[in-house]
């Protein structure tokens, strides 16, 4: 199946100038979206599965030739890299070496975040020229996954145990939606398991959408998701696996043996985290706020000010 048209977020349409538009912050990579004839995924809380093909997350993505896609992008508009997104479906997986190969040529790192992938895919991506996969996990708790994503952790975890084996460890990607109905000692737990693999883990804040069987449920509180941004930065980055304890529902209570002060000190932890050149301006919140993950280095108050809120909620040594 050869494919000759993809979907572009807004915010990198933009960018390209294929569209007229205003955004407040430019994203650094062109974020693209590969499908086919309709997602088979039965993700509860992704417009995909509903059959709206033009969303994901609260993004809007829009449809333009691989071609024009290709062009802009290799015109100097601060991309960094290219960001493919597939849905789960088999001739999706079957022209994706083709478009990764075709995008290669931009001379941009290419990324791929993809459902499972047998070894043999894998590999025949790898050769295509993509240097990261991401697999989204999405649901930290394996007992709620089946009936969250519609497909089993083990299935997930298992494919990201092979991408790690063909592509190295460190270059490949997962995705934790924080809001699912897990507890943060179970996200803690999952971000523990998922390095030790070899596997980078990224956060991103549950986002109801009209439309969605989820779209009744609460977003997370911005209180729990600095909680578990500052964990994710402290096994991730800091190389901790320890100290965790926790309260009534698995709240995170205490860290012990963490420097608090010093890993919230240069506001890293609140940037957004996936592959390198990526900065996803507002992927699950609006420009006005409150803002999950930033886009850049929060601003002295802020970053004070979050900083304050977390050493409140927690005691370390």
């Amino acid at each position: 199946m050869m494919i000759d048209k993809i979907r572009v977020s807004y915010g990198s349409a933009v960018a390209l100038g294929l569209v007229r538009g205003i955004t407040s912050v430019a994203p650094t990579a062109l974020y693209l979206l590969l499908q086919g004839d309709g997602c088979r995924g039965r993700c509860a809380f992704c417009p995909q599965s509903t059959g709206d093909p033009a969303h994901i997350s609260r993004v809007e993505w829009l449809k333009f030739t691989l071609a024009d896609v290709a062009g802009r992008a290799g015109a100097g508009v601060g991309i960094k890299r290219v960001c493919v997104q597939c849905t789960d479906e088999p001739a999706v997986r079957r022209a994706l070496p083709d478009v990764v190969s075709r995008l290669r040529h931009l001379g941009l790192p290419v990324s791929v975040s993809t459902p499972p992938l047998t070894r043999g895919e894998l590999l025949e991506l790898r050769g295509a020229g993509a240097e990261i996969v991401t697999i989204p996990l999405d649901c930290a708790d394996k007992g709620l996954c089946a009936r969250i994503k519609g497909r089993e952790a083990g299935e997930i975890m298992e494919g990201l145990r092979q991408a790690v084996d063909v592509f190295g460890a460190g270059m490949v990607g997962t995705h934790i939606i924080v809001g699912l109905g897990e507890s943060e000692e179970s996200v803690v737990k999952a971000i523990i398991e998922l390095a030790e693999m070899g596997v980078v883990p990224s956060l991103f804040a549950f986002t109801p959408v009209r439309g969605t069987p989820m779209y009744g449920w609460s977003r997370p509180s911005i209180a729990s998701y600095r909680r578990l941004q500052l964990a994710r930065h402290l096994i991730v980055e800091g190389g901790v696996r320890g100290g965790f304890e926790f309260g009534n529902g698995g709240t995170i209570a205490r860290i012990r043996g963490a420097a608090l002060r010093d890993a919230l000190s240069d506001g890293g932890i609140f940037i957004v985290r996936g592959c390198p050149g990526c900065n996803r301006p507002y992927y699950n919140e609006r420009a006005s706020g409150p803002l999950y993950n930033f886009p850049a280095r929060p601003e002295e108050e802020a970053l004070r000010r979050m900083a304050g809120e977390i050493i409140g909620s927690l005691a370390g040594d």
